[in-house]
């Protein structure tokens, strides 16, 4: 299992990369992507297993957060029309149901770490904090639908992007060791790439209005 979750994490950071320099919508892009999911469905995988058979638990909620931003950034490429009144499948109940457990159980173990005076637990609680966010986002589109026409849009490269982040930070956190100071290698891939992310939504919004005012 910890081979599989290397391998998987391996071939997720070339892949992410690739899919992140093509063109959107390209072949190339989506041949990326479905092998990126791949991957992280093995990195997934491995850490679950690995989580419960070494009794790590923020490892196995991890695993939980990092696939469901995963699993929600290719699930909306089926939700494009949610805006025009296509319903949310079963699956995607599912999906946001179970992923909750583990996120809300991230974010409280992430507040009991705090009181115990362990740093990592300002990383659950970032997590934590950042999959609560995505889920009232989920919960409140599949109930209300979005008005944007690209909501799947930025939902996708929302979602892709925090997926990539934390494949990064798996690296890093791995190869990289600061005593007494690991939570912030946990934390800052997630500062640098939220920003990143954010930023390129925003041009896209912004590119879009553009577009939509010139028609």
């Amino acid at each position: 299992m910890l081979v599989l979750h290397i391998a998987g994490g391996t071939v997720s950071l070339i892949t992410g990369l690739i899919a992140m320099l093509t063109a959107k919508g390209s072949k190339p892009h989506r041949l990326a992507g479905k092998i990126y999911f791949g991957g992280m469905s093995a990195v997934f995988v491995g850490a679950v297993t690995n989580g419960i058979g070494h009794h790590k638990d923020f490892l196995l909620m991890v695993g939980f957060f990092s696939f469901y931003m995963t699993v929600r950034g290719y699930r909306i490429l089926f939700l494009k029309k949610i805006n025009q009144g296509q319903k949310a499948a079963l699956i995607d109940w599912i999906i946001t149901g179970v992923s909750s457990v583990f996120i809300l159980g991230l974010l409280g173990s992430g507040v009991w770490a705090l009181t115990q005076g362990e740093g990592m637990g300002a990383a659950a609680i970032t997590f934590g904090l950042v999959g609560i966010s995505f889920l009232f986002s989920d919960i409140r589109n599949f109930i209300k639908p979005p008005k944007e026409k690209m909501h799947w849009w930025y939902t996708h490269i929302g979602s892709m992007g925090g997926s990539y982040i934390s494949a990064v930070t798996a690296f890093i956190v791995v190869n990289i060791q600061l005593p007494q100071f690991n939570w912030v290698l946990w934390i800052l891939p997630s500062v640098i790439g939220g920003t990143l992310i954010g930023r390129t939504i925003k041009s896209y919004k912004l590119k879009f209005e553009r577009t939509n005012n010139l028609s």
